[in-house]
């Protein structure tokens, strides 16, 4: 239950962090047209309407043969995954320099990487506790599993606060400066969530 805890911890700076990044230091535009930084979250339910089917089919194509992962091994895939989500981030944020807007493309991957994350670690986490738990406590370890998530929320809270950038009617003052934030603090729970 508590591998959970560092999943959700960074799965949740889409909120805060990831999203006030989106909107104040990424090219939104698209044909002309400035897409809101709030419509980037919708693309995590997007990407579970399209891709649980395809990981309901993998388990299933796998125990067939014999080679599904275990719980544990699928846990380890969704936390490398969000990980891999702040390093493939980072990557986009480098890579446009300390002044420019780091392109929307970036955003959309690291959404991809977190849902898939999540589809790796969420259904098959709560089928875990209710598997596993003594019939009389399946409730209790229920609570448990959403404690620890909410434990997750609560760290996702600390690290979204240590991305703060200084900003003037919610326009950042120093572009390069809160880039060099972003990217350091994401570089890092990255490398965390991936080791």
């Amino acid at each position: 239950i508590l591998l959970q805890l560092p999943f959700w911890a960074l799965f949740e700076q889409a909120g805060s962090s990831l999203n006030l990044f989106t909107d104040r230091a990424v090219d939104r535009t698209l044909f002309g047209f400035e897409i809101p930084a709030s419509w980037f979250q919708s693309l995590n339910a997007g990407f579970i309407f399209i891709l649980a089917p395809l990981f309901a089919w993998l388990w299933i194509a796998l125990a067939k043969r014999n080679m599904e992962p275990n719980t544990v091994v699928k846990f380890g895939l969704g936390i490398l995954q969000v990980g891999l989500g702040f390093i493939v981030l980072v990557q986009g944020i480098n890579m446009t320099g300390t002044e420019g807007l780091t392109p929307m493309i970036w955003v959309v991957l690291i959404y991809l990487l977190h849902t898939t994350g999540e589809l790796c670690l969420s259904p098959v986490g709560l089928s875990m506790v209710t598997k596993l738990s003594v019939p009389r406590v399946v409730g209790m370890m229920m609570g448990a599993w959403f404690l620890a998530s909410g434990f997750g929320n609560y760290v996702a809270g600390v690290i979204a606060a240590s991305t703060g950038a200084e900003t003037v009617g919610g326009e950042i003052v120093d572009l390069a400066a809160a880039k060099a934030n972003y990217a350091s603090v994401y570089w890092n729970v990255g490398l965390v969530a991936v080791g």
